[in-house]
């Protein structure tokens, strides 16, 4: 992968963190049999920051999630795919729940009648991801090695063709198509999600008068 990634990792000299019991609910996914925790889940536990405080999302990273789901309202079709979004669960088999941001899934795989109150169980053609919130109980996670890349690979190898993330920080797309070799690039790249479907996430922001700083 590209050297240029920008993503956060924890200082190393750290403290070992006081194990103590963290209620289910700061579990945002599982994968391996490993929990990880929303980010800033310590400021729950100690009591300086809500859930809904760690929880919220900038408004850029909801602008973008917006116009994603413009995108795929008018582009995609809807008689053939089911768009998923929001924190959308699913369920790769125990001690593996992942939690995607967008999940593009054919309806023939996954018809009308499995809609229920359980997580997704079907592999969705498409995930789109926008940065990470996330974190361990251990003192040296990297959120790249520990989380990034086997989440990618827990999908590829559960039957997902195409994983999409998004790094606002950075402005970077990581574009991970099963059987193909990765690709890191600028956001202002035409990225296609499905054929005859793309997005451009510089162009669109461009478009609303929306100039950010690298």
């Amino acid at each position: 992968m590209a050297s240029d990634m920008t993503i956060p990792a924890p200082a190393p000299g750290q403290s070992k963190s006081k194990k103590r019991k963290i209620p289910a609910y700061l579990v945002k996914e599982t994968i391996g049999g490993m929990p990880f925790y929303y980010a800033g889940y310590r400021s729950v536990l100690a009591k300086r920051k809500s859930f809904d405080d760690i929880v919220a999302e900038s408004t850029l990273q909801n602008f973008i999630k917006v116009y994603l789901i413009l995108l795929f309202g008018q582009k995609l079709d809807l008689k053939k795919y089911w768009v998923f979004s929001g924190e959308i669960g699913l369920h790769i088999r125990h001690g593996e729940n992942l939690s995607l941001d967008f999940a593009l899934v054919e309806i023939s795989a996954f018809p009308a009648e499995k809609i229920s109150s359980k997580y997704l169980d079907c592999p969705p053609q498409v995930v789109v991801e926008i940065d990470v919130n996330v974190e361990t109980d251990t003192d040296r996670f990297n959120v790249w090695e520990d989380f990034i890349i086997p989440k990618i690979n827990k999908l590829h190898q559960f039957g997902t063709k195409k994983v999409i993330w998004i790094f606002t920080k950075s402005q970077k797309i990581v574009l991970a198509e099963a059987g193909r070799k990765w690709e890191t690039f600028d956001w202002d790249k035409d990225v296609e999600v499905l054929q005859g479907i793309t997005f451009n996430i510089a162009a669109y922001l461009a478009e609303k008068g929306i100039y950010l700083q690298n």
